[in-house]
C-alpha cells in the first residue's frame, strides 16, 4: 500500500515537471471593463499565449505585443432575460490566473459561476460591481456571471 502511494506521488511530480518543462503552463493577468451600456468589453493585460482566448477571434479591435493585450470585444457580454451575462472562457493550462471584471452603471450581481479551483471576491462600490478571480494550476478556467440593474 505504501509503495502504491509513493508511486502515485512520484507520478504526480513527474507530471508537474513535464508540464513545466514542456512550456504548457502559462500566466494570465487580465482586466475586463464592461461599459455602462453593456454589450462591449475592453480586455487589457498580459497573457503568455493568446491562443486559449477564443473570444479574441471576434474582437472589433485587438492589439497584441509580446503577451500584452488591448482588445475591444463584443462576444463576451450578451443580453440575458432581465439583465446581462458575461462568459469568459480561457482554454489551456495556467500556472497563474488572475482576471478582474469591472461593470459600471448601477448593476448588481445575480449569479456567479467559476471553474473549480478559482477563488473569487465580489464587491460593489459607487455604482460599479467588481469581480476579482484568481487561481493556480488550472486547466480551461472559465468565469460566467449574470448581472442586472440594481
Amino acid at each position: 500500500m505504501a509503495s502504491l502511494k509513493t508511486a502515485r506521488v512520484a507520478m504526480a511530480w513527474l507530471l508537474l515537471f513535464s508540464l513545466a518543462a514542456s512550456g504548457q503552463g502559462g500566466q494570465l493577468f487580465l482586466n475586463v471593463y464592461v461599459d455602462n451600456t453593456p454589450g462591449k468589453a475592453l480586455v487589457v493585460g498580459n497573457v503568455d499565449d493568446i491562443s486559449g482566448l477564443a473570444f479574441l477571434n471576434t474582437s472589433d479591435k485587438i492589439y497584441e505585443d509580446n503577451g500584452q493585450i488591448y482588445a475591444v470585444c463584443d462576444s463576451l457580454v450578451e443580453k440575458d432575460d432581465d439583465g446581462w451575462k458575461l462568459s469568459f472562457p480561457a482554454g489551456g493550462y495556467y500556472d497563474e490566473y488572475h482576471a478582474v471584471f469591472f461593470v459600471s452603471g448601477g448593476f448588481a450581481f445575480q449569479e456567479i459561476n467559476c471553474t473549480e479551483g478559482l477563488e473569487l471576491l465580489s464587491t460593489a462600490h459607487n455604482g460599479s460591481i467588481v469581480l476579482d478571480v484568481q487561481g493556480f494550476g488550472l486547466t480551461d478556467p472559465a468565469v460566467n456571471f449574470s448581472y442586472a440593474a440594481s
